[in-house]
């Protein structure tokens, strides 16, 4: 990743949540912070992100002993509870099966992991509407190629207005 992972606290929650969704055969995306610093953004993080393919909840709570064995508790399926205090978001995203097919391969501690390709995390902090999105936005604009038409056909109108206007800032 465009970061150095060894630092990071919530390494193990990663990959123990890539090696669930893996061993569960769930379509995963990583998404937020992580996926936003993989694209140049600078920034901490407090809990991990990702889409999941849809029906992942039934197939968690279908599987609660592999929840245990990658160290999350299997009493919560819509979110992740890992043991280390880490929690791992699974957003709801009425693109996440596309998200995830169009998702990128990235390297991390030598495994392959899937990463929201960088016009999906844009998409997806643009529908998601809050403040603090703003700036992971004009990031990932300054440290990714990005094709300002394929952002205008994953996003609404007034969603497509508000990129320019971040990226306008920059």
């Amino acid at each position: 990743m465009g970061t150095d992972t060894k630092q990071l606290p919530y390494q193990q929650p990663l990959l123990d949540a890539i090696g669930l969704f893996e061993q569960l055969h769930i379509g995963y995306a990583l998404i937020g912070g992580v996926a936003a610093m993989y694209y140049g953004r600078l920034r901490l993080t407090e809990d991990l992100d990702f889409v999941a393919s849809p029906g992942h909840m039934e197939v968690l709570a279908a599987n609660s002993s592999i929840m245990k064995e990658r160290r999350f508790d299997p009493s919560c399926t819509y979110k992740l509870y890992h043991e280390s205090g880490t929690e791992v978001d699974i957003w709801k995203d009425e693109y996440a099966s596309e998200i995830i097919a169009r998702a990128r391969e990235a390297e991390l501690e030598g495994r392959q992991i899937r990463i929201a390709e960088p016009h999906d995390l844009i998409a997806m902090k643009l529908r998601a509407g809050r403040i603090q999105d703003d700036y992971d936005i004009s990031q990932i604009i300054r440290g990714a190629t990005i094709d300002d038409r394929i952002v205008q056909q994953r996003v609404t109108p007034q969603q497509f207005s508000h990129y320019l206007e971040v990226k306008q800032r920059d």
